[in-house]
């Protein structure tokens, strides 16, 4: 009789445990130590279990991450055919790169940078600037010198390779201690706020956040399914590759659609597609054209004359209560700048979202003829402020541009004359006639 309580003990404590795996409770752990030397080049197996973040001026930055139970590590490659410095301007005017990372930020709550604020400045000459926020919202420098390699006592490890017309690549290591966290903290909370930024020299500097504002810097996700930055924690119900290929995109709201050389003489893109609907956890986006120039060489300044699109979306709810609104410009580089509205949740320039580029050609190569791009992008309901999706709906300005930016818009706004001036000039300030979609 006592066996057989036993047994029935350890089955139920067996049974628990493939119930806890089936379900994906089971808690995943930051290994001991990588294999990683800090050497600036970025090679390693370790940095790549954890997908990588492409952003920076014309997306010339690639970051990749690898964690372990002492702490994290930043792999930044920086594509650079003509390095260049300002012996006048300083590291700040010079080509560049910055990651500012804080462990204690609570995305969206406004949290401003505080002592948990650390930022790291390197530019292609080795000159560093190491500094860490204070109480009252301010940078303490800490360090400020000349280096290709630090030891990580003062300022995090770290080691830079530069090579001419080509570019550089350096590895930033950071303790959990240095950062006022630990290895138990992280897995629990299982996410660190970071941002990127990145000057090309004479050309506009790219931030993908606001460096005031670590609670809308990127979130990175270090363990689980869902690891990578701004990923939302419910995965979509469809492959997000840029393709728009799966049976619910044929009942999608259709946003925009037309050809450009009928709508721009003399334009040699051809037809477009955009689409929107709403799932079960999130609003998709997609859209395809059809374009045999892939074009995208300005940076983050101009870069509403690339290739890509601008998205406007206001959200209401049934009565029509504004809920949230944003504007989004994103071209073949990825998301170049934003403007949440009034109402809006604070926002990263790397929304909240999962998207992808299908990109079906060379991008800037006139060695070759291009066919197209596509784009899909998942944006969960909670980063859209949307509370009830069976009854809240989006108005949607989905402008689709060409290079030197033709914008497409949506045929029932262009040629509704609420929207134009005298002159007959379209404004795209009339959200109240922008295209619906809605479940």
């Amino acid at each position: 009789m006592k066996i057989n309580k036993i047994l029935l003990i350890l089955f139920v404590f067996m049974l628990g445990l493939t119930l806890q795996a089936c379900n994906g409770e089971k808690e995943e752990a930051l290994p001991e130590t990588v294999e990683i030397t800090v050497d600036g080049e970025v090679t390693e197996e370790a940095y790549f279990s954890i997908p990588e973040k492409v952003t920076g001026v014309k997306g010339a930055v690639t970051v990749n991450y690898a964690a372990d139970q002492t702490g994290i590590y930043f792999g930044i490659r920086v594509k650079d055919e003509k390095i260049e410095i300002s012996k006048s301007g300083g590291l700040l005017q010079s080509d560049y790169v910055g990651i500012c990372v804080d462990v204690k930020a609570d995305p969206d709550k406004n949290d401003g940078i505080s002592e948990s604020t650390h930022l790291f400045r390197f530019d292609i000459t080795g000159r560093y600037t190491y500094s860490v926020g204070d109480d009252y919202g301010n940078w303490e420098e800490l360090v400020a010198d000349k280096a290709f390699t630090l030891p990580g006592t003062e300022t995090p490890k770290y080691e830079l390779i530069v090579v001419e017309d080509e570019g550089y690549s350096a590895e930033i290591y950071f303790t959990w201690e240095q950062l006022g966290t630990s290895a138990s903290e992280i897995e629990t909370q299982n996410r660190i706020m970071y941002y990127i930024e990145h000057r090309d020299y004479n050309v506009d500097i790219k931030a993908d956040a606001n460096i005031l504002s670590p609670s809308s810097y990127n979130r990175l996700v270090l363990l689980g399914d869902r690891k990578g930055s701004n990923l939302p924690p419910v995965a979509p119900e469809i492959t997000i590759d840029g393709k728009m290929d799966e049976e619910v995109w044929k009942s999608a709201t259709i946003t925009n659609e037309g050809n450009f050389g009928e709508l721009f003489p003399g334009e040699t893109a051809g037809d477009f597609i955009a689409k929107a609907f709403f799932g079960k956890d999130g609003v998709y986006f997609g859209v395809y054209v059809e374009e045999p120039e892939l074009w995208a060489p300005n940076g983050p300044g101009p870069a509403y004359k690339n290739c890509g699109m601008e998205f406007r979306i206001h959200v209401l709810d049934k009565d029509g209560t504004p809920l949230a609104a944003y504007k989004w410009l994103f071209d073949l580089h990825g998301p170049q700048w934003h403007e949440t509205v009034a109402g809006g949740l604070a926002s990263s320039f790397a929304p909240f979202a999962e998207y992808k580029y299908y990109i079906d050609g060379t991008v800037n190569d006139d060695s070759d003829t291009d066919t197209g791009w596509g784009f899909e992008m998942y944006v969960p309901y909670e980063h859209l402020n949307i509370s009830n999706p069976d009854t809240d709906y989006i108005k949607l300005l989905h402008a689709v541009g060409s290079f030197e930016q033709n914008n497409a818009l949506p045929e029932s706004y262009r040629n509704n004359p609420a929207n134009q001036d005298s002159s007959g000039a379209v404004s795209w300030d009339f959200p109240e006639n922008y295209p619906v979609v809605k479940k």
